[in-house]
């Protein structure tokens, strides 16, 4: 056993260490005398011997020098980890417990003790006990084994231990005690503290009948929290506890912690759980000093007094605190009296049936054929000896496996050779910096076996296609089924699977693969630990990259300098945290909500004088500048306008007394006033729709409809009505406006209120903790770009994040190597990756091509089917992944537990229900109760609705162990389920979409994770703005809840504003509904800042990408696209003179809406507007169509193209010639009728081009069929390919050959335009520049199309940019045309269009004009306002400061109050003195009943005065209660109903509080005069500045009239013959010669490294371009 003396102890241990290198060294087994040396081993777990590894304990210097030299830096920190917890057991202790369990009937077998530390329990134990150890320490493990040899010692953690369910008989030990939750998906997932799960882990590993006997903290037994107790007793009979008396360890690890020992019975599954002991109580316990307290204790105690081993008391512990101690009762020793009850325990046991039970045969079989998995081996993985059995590791262990139908064996052993001989490859490439011969030769080795196999089978991600005979019912299209050979199949489920598929590059077109770059060189370079530096922001750079937060002490460390050293090099640097030890970067100090952080380090500056002064300035400094009220706009129902001040308008509005408004929840109010009289019915109302109705509205965002009921209950809109109601929304909207900003008072109030909640951010710049990054793992031949290594640390800074950068940034790499970083902080453990369907296999090649080492699992649907879920879930949960890449499909099938499924379906009305239940306590009216409780039931409704998907029982995503998700392609799910009185915001959502933000959900509110996920899309804004708030519900919700924020409508409120018009219904109906939709955003700039605050946003502009340039146009040279005129037809002609006067007579209500409406006329101008054969089949056509035009520029660059040479993805030279064309066609596509589709075919055709050359993108009916397509186009198979935005926007990869874009027709959205133009502007296309072309019709809908989708398109790029946008503008998803936007595009007059674009310009410049006018009054009443606030302040604090000299004590004993009293039959009070608070009660209560509004008592030296004031709840009341002599410092009391009394105790202790408030009163002002000293002088040096953008507003009234004028002159002139002059332009097109485009008949030589942007080489680009022959230039027309 271990020594007494703390140092002896220590030299102790370091007699062991070195005895255990000696045997370690050569390799021999230890003497008896060595294993006496080995046995006074007693870690470093022991009471004091933990001081050898703290630098602060200095007398302990020499040990700890001594220590660092014996150890390496890994096996110093793990020792220093197990300090903690590592106590071993006294031999007097063990022997007890032995006998027992022999008592019990064990009689030999297997034995775990898992925390075997040295090995006491393996010593003592029988000899017929195969005793296996797990301990963590691997010195301590070491010793272990030294001592007892013919024991299995496993160094490892328990959490990591695998061993198949029952395959022991017993388990022994003591087990560490701490409340460290360790990592272990499957016997873990309730995350349970490290005692308790050794014990929950251990049951399971025991076969029925088996025992486990435990000594574990006595909180097993008497937590609060039943969780442990109950996952016991779920597989065990609870034989006995035993309460072991403190000071029962202290001889062999000096601790005085208490404990128990615990007997439980393994249980058969089919028994279900045991009987319950998991219920506690709190029981009065003695004290040291003859006192009782209550303390919890399990009632197991009180059945069982004869368990406990002693008296149990209270009194303080060894770590200071008040807690639970067991003194013995008598002289006799602990293990005496625990040798008698454990024979008690034994005996009763047996007894009871409750003892060893024997072995079935089905134990003995399954231990018989019990083969241990070698070192290395994991779960899931496939193994073949060398008698060509094939074996699958299951739970540690080697089990035989029988290879499918269809699986080769020979085929499979290629398989796993190519695996196992990449593994090795790669684990010499990280263990050593040179390029050794080994290495070459292993490399050839892998080579040779890959060529082999590929000679043999063909390439190893070879598929084939089969009909499954079933159709897309979205599509119709037929479904295919991607069959991959059966021996593939099982490879892809072994847990290295997916490294022997990135082995090669695959050509699925072809099915010919070549080799990856791991065949050819390098991949991985190892990175060594840095040990030392020069310089303090050397050492930051450092603990960032490898601890990802600032650790000033191992900063001192590293630079070999105290703490304090490194502090001051450091400088403004780092900024500690006042009132924490915790330090910031000063990125991340002087970011996020720095106004709060501005405050509290004022508060720590007045408190510490000259300490914090740095940090107030440099606040300051960033603090971003008020916004004025006149830049503030205010809309009905914004969150950050009070309710009384909505309840003051609506009172003056309708000049009452008697108006009431107040929020419910969310958008949901309730409006009390009058609803009779002129004002409500006339002037701000109609009699239908009184103001009060209307105001309600407009607060809840609700639309303002009048319906007529009829006798047979229909109820139809009252179109008249609702216009008339309407328009006085309008008009009490607008008068708010002026209002709001009326009163200096309120317009201070307001102000400083926005800007408190929604101008205190300052967005984070993550440029320098990028490029700290070294990314330990990554490929050589990978190079981050700097937008990528800002990304990257975003996602280890912040909780969630979303990685919106444009088509081509990299984002795949940005997520792989985001998640990467995270596992390796130890801030994640294991990632769930959800990709589209099709992109499954290249995601997981591409993980691997930048982690070659990573363990990365793909999973289809294949996986997750009924027969093969449970083996999958279960090989997802045991395996330490570094991602699990999954498709949507499989995503999805992995359902939530029925339990937080429910959880999930109760939170998203949780806040309602609160709201409710208040209400009630209240007392309030039914009817808002009503409302809530019906938007309750339809809330929770839609939810369960979305939710409802068949569970496999037992399986959930709970037991995966994933603890962050990363989506790709995020627009996918922004169809999130939104209530919305909004019509167009609100949606029904999908339920893939719900199914994401329920995990979501589960991760950040059941299991507390402020880290949750990573989003990507290059689109997250694309049919409105109102698409940033799913976005922010998905990745930010906290940033919502920060600001009130609880629905969207709050959120429409506050930044939007919303119109109603009469629109057919979507159904097809009769009747016609009025729809609202968001018309324009207000208050943008604040709005883009929440946004920016979880979006990291990167635009073309910002990333300046290697793509190709845009060719350059012919006429003025510019690098924009092309436009291709094509002359209007006389029948086009008339058609579009037809389409004007169907928009006259529905714009005059001449028509029925049902018959016709702008919606339909927008339609087919469209169509028109492509060819007029779409609309009117018979139509003649005559002269140029856009489909002839078009057929001629494309066969044109095809005969100059048709022979270019390029590379192939190895950076060969591809056999295939020939440049890619990318036709975009949204409408007409191919539907077996006459199409555009088969026209411009047929018409290439006829122009010479090969028919097998030009293919639409519809052809593909299914993923696999799709990706054999694209991956043609990539090869050189394809010259023209033809499709629409839907099937060919995203996730399109062709750019490599890509040589001319064309655009038939506008799309919608700027974001269909962005994803159109993506597919050849991209990095990867082998040509310097593209040709751009859009083919519009001249005189139809298409120039106003194609210049609205230009301006949405700037305007998005505003809002993606951030910087420099409007403060109000227009929303995006205006999908229809307008009465005058048609007739400007079918006049072919485009000065209608300029119009109406200069009309736009004028009222944005002028609503400018009035918000700077605006603001020149708010800056003026802020300066008034301020002074006046100062002058206040500076007369206030005088007097407080008085007010705190004459305050006298109140506390304890010297609690006095004096209450003027009136005595029965006295007129007038008598004060009267009370110094107990309960007897002072009656008679403040008194006093307040006698005196609503005067002095009521004195108090610690202070008058107190009273003034009863109205409640929040409407009838009640309260009081407010002030000091006369310290002005400001106010409390209110609880809030009374009618009959409560008006004082309590909690009134007096009120009072007292108030008292002592007063120097608290005295920061608050100097603070707050700070904060207006501040605005004063920014207001000053703002105020008078002349509006910015006045010339501006000149120029553009002046381009108004200029263009009015030139309408006016021209609208009598006869119409322009303008078909020759097209006809021109497009020889002038087709004579220009196309881009400079690369020429490659040879190019020889690999590439040399991969780009930063992408998954190819930069190389390739550069290394084409000195080996290029340029074609002529002019090219010829034929």
């Amino acid at each position: 056993m271990a020594p007494a003396g703390l140092k002896a102890r220590f030299q102790a241990n370091m007699a062991a260490l070195t005895t255990l290198r000696t045997l370690n060294d050569e390799h021999r087994p230890a003497t008896a005398a060595e294993q006496r040396v080995l046995a006074r081993w007693g870690s470093w777990g022991a009471a004091g011997l933990w001081h050898v590894f703290d630098p602060d304990k200095t007398d302990w210097s020499t040990e700890r020098e001594q220590l660092r030299q014996a150890l390496t830096e890994q096996e110093f920190e793990q020792a220093r980890r197990t300090m903690l917890n590592a106590h071993f057991t006294d031999p007097s202790l063990v022997q007890p417990i032995w006998n027992a369990l022999v008592g019990m009937g064990f009689d030999g077998g297997r034995v775990l003790e898992p925390g075997c530390g040295s090995g006491t329990f393996i010593g003592l134990a029988p000899p017929s006990a195969d005793m296996v150890g797990v301990e963590l320490d691997p010195v301590t493990a070491g010793v272990a084994a030294a001592l007892y040899p013919r024991a299995t010692i496993r160094a490892e953690s328990f959490a990591a231990t695998t061993f198949p369910a029952g395959h022991f008989d017993a388990a022994i030990g003591n087990v560490p005690f701490s409340e460290v939750t360790l990592h272990d998906a499957r016997y873990n997932a309730a995350g349970l503290s490290m005692h308790n799960h050794f014990i929950v882990k251990s049951l399971a590993m025991t076969r029925p009948g088996g025992m486990v006997a435990m000594i574990t903290s006595r909180f097993t037994m008497d937590a609060q929290n039943p969780a442990a107790r109950r996952a016991i007793a779920e597989n065990a009979d609870l034989v006995a506890a035993i309460r072991l008396p403190n000071g029962v360890h202290r001889r062999a690890a000096g601790t005085e912690a208490g404990s128990d020992l615990l007997i439980l019975r393994r249980r058969a599954d089919r028994d279900g759980p045991g009987r319950p002991f998991d219920a506690t109580e709190v029981v009065e316990v003695p004290t040291a000093d003859g006192r009782t307290e209550g303390c919890r204790l399990n009632t197991y105690w009180a059945a069982h007094p004869d368990h406990v081993l002693g008296t149990p008391l209270l009194e303080v512990g060894m770590y200071g605190s008040f807690g639970l101690t067991v003194r013995p009762r008598s002289e006799a020793q602990a293990d005496e009296r625990l040798e008698a009850t454990l024979q008690a325990v034994a005996t009763a046991a047996v007894e009871d049936g409750l003892g060893f039970a024997p072995r079935t045969v089905e134990d003995q079989q399954r231990a018989a054929g019990y083969a241990p998995a070698m070192r290395g081996d994991i779960d899931g993985m496939l193994i073949r000896d060398n008698q060509m059995r094939f074996f699958m590791v299951e739970d540690g262990q080697r089990k035989p496996f029988r290879l499918p139908r269809g699986a080769s064996p020979a085929e499979m052993s290629a398989l796993l050779a190519l695996r196992d001989q990449t593994r090795a490859l790669i684990a010499a490439e990280a263990a050593n910096l040179d390029d050794t011969a080994e290495l070459d030769r292993m490399r050839t080795r892998l080579a040779m076996t890959w060529r082999s196999y590929l000679k043999a089978y063909g390439p190893i991600n070879r598929y084939t296609l089969r009909r499954t005979g079933r159709t897309n019912p979205d599509t119709g299209e037929d479904v295919y089924a991607r069959i991959t050979p059966a021996s593939i199949r099982l490879l892809l489920g072994d847990p290295y699977g997916a490294l022997v598929l990135a082995l090669e590059v695959f050509d699925g077109d072809r099915q010919t693969a070549d080799p990856a770059g791991i065949l050819t060189s390098r991949q991985i370079v190892p990175r060594h630990p840095i040990a030392g530096v020069d310089t303090a922001a050397d050492g930051l750079a450092v603990v960032l990259d490898t601890h990802g937060r600032v650790d000033v002490d191992e900063i001192a460390r590293l630079m070999g300098v105290p703490p304090a050293a490194a502090i001051a090099e450091l400088g403004d640097q780092v900024f500690q945290v006042p009132g924490a030890d915790d330090w910031k970067t000063r990125a991340e100090y002087l970011s996020g909500d720095v106004r709060t952080k501005l405050e509290v380090a004022q508060a720590a500056a007045l408190a510490e004088p000259g300490r914090w002064d740095t940090h107030v300035a440099a606040l300051t400094e960033v603090l971003p500048r008020d916004i004025p009220a006149g830049d503030i706009a205010t809309g009905l129902g914004a969150i950050w306008i009070p309710d009384a001040d909505y309840s003051a308008f609506l009172g003056e509005l309708l000049d009452t007394h008697h108006a009431s408004v107040r929020r419910l929840f969310g958008s949901t109010w309730e409006v009390t006033c009058n609803d009779y009289g002129a004002k409500a019915t006339a002037l701000w109302g109609t009699q239908r729709m009184p103001a009060g109705r209307i105001l309600g509205h407009l607060l809840g965002q609700e639309p303002i409809e009048v319906h007529d009921t009829y006798p047979d209950n229909r109820r139809v809109l009252n179109a008249q009505e609702t216009t008339a109601a309407i328009e006085k929304g309008h008009q009490i909207q607008e008068r708010f406006n002026e209002w709001v900003w009326a009163d200096p008072e309120r317009t201070a109030r307001l102000v400083a209120e926005y800007n408190r909640i929604f101008n205190s951010l300052v967005l984070r710049d993550y440029t320098f903790e990028g490029n700290l990054l070294t990314f330990p793992g990554l490929t050589k031949s990978f190079t981050p770009r700097e937008h990528q290594r800002a990304a990257i640390a975003r996602m280890i800074h912040e909780p969630s994040v979303g990685l919106f950068h444009s088509v081509g940034a990299g984002k795949t790499a940005e997520m792989v190597i985001g998640i990467t970083e995270l596992k390796r902080l130890g801030l994640i453990q294991k990632a769930a990756v959800v990709v589209p369907n099709h992109m499954l296999n290249q995601f997981a090649a591409d993980w691997l091509q930048l982690y070659p080492q990573a363990k990365v699992l793909a999973a289809s649907a294949e996986n997750l089917t009924e027969d093969n879920r449970r083996r999958f879930i279960a090989k997802i949960a045991t395996n330490d992944w570094d991602a699990v890449i999954m498709t949507r499909t499989a995503f999805q099938r992995i359902p939530l537990s029925p339990d937080n499924e429910q959880a999930f379906e109760s939170r998203q009305v949780a806040d309602i229900r609160d709201r409710i239940e208040r209400l009630r306590e209240a007392g309030s009216d039914s009817a808002p109760l009503k409302r809530l409780e019906r938007k309750m039931l339809a809330r929770e409704e839609r939810v369960k609705k979305q939710r409802d998907v068949p569970h496999d029982p037992g399986l959930c995503w709970e037991h995966t162990g994933f603890d962050y998700i990363g989506v790709d392609e995020m627009h996918d799910f922004k169809n999130l389920q939104t209530l919305s009185s909004v019509r167009d915001t609100n949606i029904d959502g999908s339920k893939r979409a719900l199914d994401l933000f329920a995990k979501v959900d589960y991760h950040r509110n059941t299991r507390g994770q402020d880290r949750v996920m990573v989003g990507a899309t290059a689109t997250p804004i694309a049919n409105s703005i109102a698409e940033m708030y799913v976005m922010q519900r998905y990745l930010d919700p906290a940033g919502l809840e920060r600001v009130g924020i609880a629905d969207i409508d709050t959120w429409i409120a506050t930044f939007a504003e919303t119109v109603s018009a009469p629109e057919l219904s979507v159904a097809g109906g009769e009747r016609l509904v009025w729809k609202s939709r968001i018309a324009k955003f207000n208050n943008v700039p604040e709005l883009l800042t929440m946004f920016h605050s979880f979006a990291d946003i990167k635009t073309p502009a910002d990333l300046n990408l290697p793509v190709p340039l845009i060719a350059r146009r012919p006429g003025d040279g510019e690098r924009l696209p092309n436009t291709v005129v094509v002359p209007k037809s006389p029948e086009l002609a008339a058609y579009t003179s037809a389409l004007g006067e169907r928009a006259d007579k529905v714009a005059r209500r001449q028509v029925e809406p049902e018959d016709d409406n702008m919606l339909k006329i927008g339609v087919d101008g469209r169509m028109a507007a492509l060819d007029l054969r779409l609309v009117d089949p018979a139509a003649l056509v005559t002269g140029p169509t856009k489909v002839s035009m078009a057929a001629d520029l494309l066969e044109h660059v095809w005969q100059q193209s048709k022979d270019y040479r390029y590379l192939d993805p190895a950076g060969q030279p591809s056999p295939h010639p020939g440049a890619l064309q990318i036709v975009f066609c949204d409408l007409s596509t191919p539907n077996g009728g006459w199409n555009i589709y088969q026209t411009l075919k047929d018409s290439l055709i006829e122009r010479g081009l090969p028919a097998d050359r030009i293919r639409f993108i519809h052809e593909a009916r299914n993923d696999a069929e799709k990706a054999q397509l694209l991956q043609a186009c990539r090869n050189g198979h394809v010259s023209v390919l033809i499709g629409s935005t839907a099937k060919m926007g995203t996730g399109v990869n062709i750019q490599h050959r890509a040589i001319h874009l064309m655009h038939l027709d506008a799309p919608w959205r700027p974001a269909d335009l962005t994803q159109r133009d993506g597919r050849g502007v991209r990095q990867l296309n082998q040509h310097d520049q593209v040709m751009v072309t859009t083919v519009v019709t001249d005189g139809s809908f298409d120039a106003f199309m194609w210049s609205a989708l230009e301006r949405k398109a700037r305007f998005i790029d505003q809002v993606m940019s951030g910087p420099g946008v409007d403060r109000t503008v227009e929303d995006v998803d205006a999908a229809t045309l307008n009465y005058a936007e048609i007739k400007a595009s079918i006049s072919g007059n485009p000065l209608l269009i300029e119009h109406a674009e200069a009309e736009r310009e004028v009222r944005r410049f002028t609503r400018l004009a009035e918000s700077h006018k605006q603001s020149e009054w708010s800056l003026g009443s802020t300066i008034r306002t301020g002074h006046a606030e100062l002058a206040q302040i500076a007369e206030h604090l005088p007097l407080l400061r008085a007010a705190v000299a004459a305050t006298l004590p109140t506390q304890g004993d010297a609690f006095t109050i004096t209450i003027p009293t009136v005595a029965f039959g006295s007129p007038l009070p008598v004060d009267r003195t009370y110094s107990d608070r309960t007897s002072a009660v009656p008679a403040l209560d008194q006093a307040l009943r006698h005196q609503p509004d005067g002095v009521v008592a004195r108090l610690g030296g202070h008058d107190v005065h009273a003034r009863l004031v109205p409640g929040r709840e409407w009838g009640s009341r309260g009081y407010q209660f002030t000091l006369p002599d310290a002005p400001g410092v106010v409390a209110n009391s609880d809030w009374l109903g009618r009959t409560s009394p008006n004082a309590d105790l909690g009134t007096i202790v009120r009072l007292e509080h108030l008292v002592a408030s007063i120097p608290h009163r005295i920061t608050t002002l100097q603070l707050r005069q700070a904060q207006v000293e501040r605005a004063v002088v920014q207001a000053t040096e703002v105020q008078g500045r002349p509006f910015p953008h006045q010339k501006a507003l000149a120029a553009a009234r002046e381009r108004l009239d200029e263009v009015a004028g030139l309408l006016t002159a021209t609208r009598n002139q006869a119409p322009v013959d303008v078909g020759p002059e097209h006809e021109q332009a497009i020889e002038a097109v087709l004579a220009t010669s196309p881009p400079v485009i690369n020429q490659r008949p040879e190019v020889p030589g690999p590439p040399a490294t991969v780009s930063g942007g992408g998954r190819e080489e930069t190389a390739r680009r550069e290394h084409a371009r000195t080996h290029t022959t340029r074609p002529p230039a002019a090219l010829a027309i034929r």
